[in-house]
């Protein structure tokens, strides 16, 4: 039987989100891009849940949760 791992990774609230982009230099792994006017996480596998982003984001959009994966 396969463990299931669990890792924290970032998730954007694209309503409380304004497209400032701040958070996008702060990701060292390149997970995070403006699309449309908005923050998002491109990739959850290259979100490594450091969390550098989460400091930065002045309408608090960025929140960590987990996610489990086999």
């Amino acid at each position: 039987l396969m463990e299931k791992i669990v890792r924290t990774i970032v998730r954007i609230d694209e309503e409380l989100c304004n497209g400032c982009g701040l958070c996008v230099t702060p990701c060292a792994e390149g997970a995070i891009e403006l699309v449309n006017g908005k923050a998002r996480v491109v990739s959850d596998e290259l979100c490594d849940g450091a969390g550098f982003c989460l400091a930065v984001c002045p309408t608090g959009a960025l929140v960590a949760r987990e996610t489990a994966s086999a």
